[in-house]
């Protein structure tokens, strides 16, 4: 049987319950739009600790595989355009 001692565990458990709080308060003071809904991003966090929380963290505050904010309009292409599409050989 592993045998943690209590000066390590007890940090830990700390630490890692600070963390998921401050996730779920973040998660519900949010009013950006995220990647998932908010009742799935507190699932994860709640039942994924801490991978839950470290996800939550990465993709939406520090903006891992955030969309582009290049609106579609701006996308598309105009006639005449079609240059782009041919190699120049």
């Amino acid at each position: 049987m592993l045998h943690v001692p209590l000066l390590l565990a007890v940090p830990t458990i700390v630490l890692g319950a600070l963390l998921v709080a401050y996730c779920l308060i973040d998660i519900v003071r949010t009013q950006q739009p995220l990647l998932l809904r908010k009742w799935q991003w507190a699932v994860a966090v709640l039942v994924l600790v801490p991978l839950g929380a470290l996800a939550y963290l990465g993709f939406e505050k520090l903006g891992i595989d955030q969309p582009s904010t290049t609106a579609p309009e701006e996308l598309t292409t105009q006639p005449g355009d079609s240059r782009l599409f041919h190699r120049d050989r």
